[in-house]
C-alpha cells in the first residue's frame, strides 16, 4: 500500500480542498498513481473544481452498502493521467473512519491516497494510517486559523504518522500592515516548522475557474506548491 496524504484544518476558508487537489495532481503528474477521496460531504468542492461535479454519481456509502462496486465509485480526472476522484459520501460528512472496508481498498489501489477531511477531522480509524502517512494541517496566519490549528495538530499528538504545517495565503502586505501574523511567528506560536507557505495569489481563483488546479497556475503559489509537493515526496 502507498502513502496517505490527510489535509486537514481547524477552520474553514483556509484552502484545504485547494492544497488537497494540488498534491494529489501534482504527484499524478509525478508518475504516482494517486487518489483524491474528498470526504466533506455537502460541503465538498473538488469535484467542482475538477469540473465533474455532474459526473459523480456513486460514493463510497454505496461500495459498502453493496449498492456499487469499487470501480464505479472511483472516477478518471479527464486530463490528469494517473490521478483518480472519489467522495466519501455525496450526501452527509461521513466520518471515514465508518468507511474501513473501502478505505482500504482505496488505499491498496495507489501509491498516494489524498485525503481532504471536513473542517475539524483528523480520525481515520485505527488500522488506516501507518508510519510514513502525514496528516497536512493547513492554516492561514490570522488569530482565528492559528488557534483552530493549534487545537486540530494537538489531536494528532502521539500518533505514529507525521504531522505537518502548512501555511496558506499569506501577503507580505497584510504581514506588514499587521492584518496578518508572519510565517515565522505562526511557527513560534504553534512550534511548529511549516513545510510549505504559499502566498495569496489571484491567479489560482482565475486558474480554477478554468478547471485548473492551483499548482498549475500561472502566479507565484505555483513555485510554492510544487515545494510542498517536492517535500512531501521526498519524506520517508
Amino acid at each position: 500500500m502507498g502513502k496517505i496524504w490527510a489535509v486537514c484544518s481547524g477552520s474553514g476558508g483556509v484552502g484545504k480542498s485547494t492544497i488537497a487537489l494540488s498534491l494529489a495532481a501534482g504527484a499524478a503528474k509525478e508518475g504516482k498513481r494517486v487518489v483524491l477521496l474528498d470526504a466533506s460531504g455537502i460541503s465538498r468542492s473538488c469535484d467542482l473544481m475538477l469540473g465533474m461535479e455532474s459526473i459523480v454519481v456513486f460514493d463510497m456509502v454505496d461500495v459498502v452498502s453493496r449498492q456499487a462496486d469499487m470501480e464505479a465509485a472511483v472516477y478518471r480526472v479527464p486530463g490528469h493521467e494517473g490521478l483518480r476522484f472519489a467522495c466519501a459520501s455525496l450526501q452527509d460528512s461521513i466520518p471515514v473512519a465508518e468507511l474501513a472496508s473501502a478505505m482500504l481498498a482505496l488505499h491498496s489501489m495507489c501509491d498516494i491516497l489524498v485525503i481532504d477531511l471536513p473542517t475539524g477531522q483528523t480520525d481515520l480509524g485505527a488500522d488506516l494510517l501507518r508510519e510514513g502517512d502525514e496528516h497536512i494541517v493547513i492554516t492561514r496566519p490570522d488569530d482565528a486559523s492559528i488557534r483552530a490549528a493549534e487545537r486540530i495538530m494537538m489531536r494528532c499528538v502521539g500518533e505514529s504518522v507525521g504531522t505537518s504545517l502548512v501555511i496558506n495565503r499569506i501577503s507580505r502586505e497584510h504581514v506588514k500592515r499587521g492584518y496578518q501574523h508572519s510565517q515565522d511567528a505562526v511557527q513560534m506560536t504553534l512550534d511548529r516548522m511549516a513545510i510549505g507557505c504559499i502566498p495569496e495569489d489571484a491567479a489560482i481563483a482565475a486558474a480554477q475557474c478554468r478547471g485548473i488546479p492551483a499548482i498549475e497556475c500561472d502566479g507565484p503559489a505555483r513555485t510554492a506548491l510544487r515545494d510542498l509537493l517536492k517535500s512531501l515526496l521526498g519524506s520517508g
